[in-house]
């Protein structure tokens, strides 16, 4: 009876320890986040993100535009919804860069800048400061290049809540803003069912306005079948979409050349694109929280 009664405990004992390091296994899930809830309604119906927030959150985000928010170059916040649920057909403006034809007609979305500005403003009430004010703005800072702490995007999991800004100055000039939204795993995605990405899983990734060529091509079926007044447009060369932060882009299987860039990216279960944002060349970087 005694041996009975310790195995009795031993398995009891064992099956705590099987339990305990479940619970510790257990990932952090993403939560409702106010701005990525502005943000996500302006990717496509169907985004896999958007479904995955809403299942795990509970909430109901829905996309404001079939098709999500194209790339225009200079956009203006929220024009972009003069005529929801039905697109905006604009020229370019004279200062447009050399891949838009000034006065030629594109359908008005955001560019970098322009989208974050409008989901700032959707989730604060009040205009965001200028890009070159958040990036000397170092007491609203989480991390940056001159801290020491290493690569962006190492350490997410501890230092960053998604919703917090990304700014970029890339080597050669230019630059970039994005919209951290967490990893992988915190939206479910697990090593059996994205192999190609088991070593990325807790990656940064980021929703911004960048080039994308299969938004491109949902914009181009669109012109081609949508609304007579969309015939006369020319195809956007990308829109708001989600991208993953790497410091090795030629590791992505997936490749296209598109306007005077190329664009790696792998392909989710569904067949939505995520793109790789290049994170190896920088000028500098930092992360922004407003406080």
């Amino acid at each position: 009876m005694k041996k009975k009664w310790v195995s009795l405990l031993l398995a009891f004992v064992f099956t705590m320890i099987a339990l305990g390091a479940a619970a510790e296994e257990k990932p952090v899930l993403i939560q409702s986040c106010e701005m990525l809830k502005n943000a996500f309604t302006v990717l496509e119906e169907g985004n896999p993100f958007v479904e995955r927030y809403n299942r795990i959150t509970g909430e109901n985000v829905k996309a404001r535009m079939a098709q999500g928010a194209p790339y225009f170059w200079g956009a203006q916040e929220d024009h972009l919804f003069a005529k929801e649920p039905e697109y905006v057909v604009v020229p370019a403006w004279q200062d447009s860069p050399a891949y838009y034809k000034t006065g030629v007609l594109y359908m008005y979305g955001f560019d970098c800048v322009g989208f974050v500005k409008w989901a700032w403003k959707e989730t604060y009430g009040q205009d965001m400061p200028a890009r070159a004010a958040l990036y000397k703005d170092t007491a609203n800072q989480i991390r940056n290049t001159e801290t020491g702490e290493g690569p962006l995007w190492d350490g997410c999991l501890e230092t960053l809540i998604p919703g917090d800004l990304l700014l970029l100055e890339h080597t050669g000039g230019g630059h970039h803003i994005a919209i951290y939204m967490g990893t992988l795993r915190m939206y479910g995605y697990t090593t059996e069912e994205v192999p190609e990405l088991a070593d990325r899983l807790d990656v940064p990734l980021v929703i911004h306005c960048t080039t994308n060529a299969q938004v491109s091509d949902r914009f181009a079926d669109l012109i081609a079948h949508g609304l007579p007044k969309y015939h006369c447009a020319t195809v956007t060369d990308g829109g708001v979409c989600v991208s993953l932060l790497v410091n090795d882009p030629e590791n992505a299987p997936g490749f296209v050349h598109q306007q005077n860039q190329d664009t790696r990216y792998y392909t989710l279960p569904d067949g939505t694109w995520l793109t790789v944002e290049d994170c190896g060349e920088l000028d500098g970087y930092c992360w922004y929280r407003k406080k």
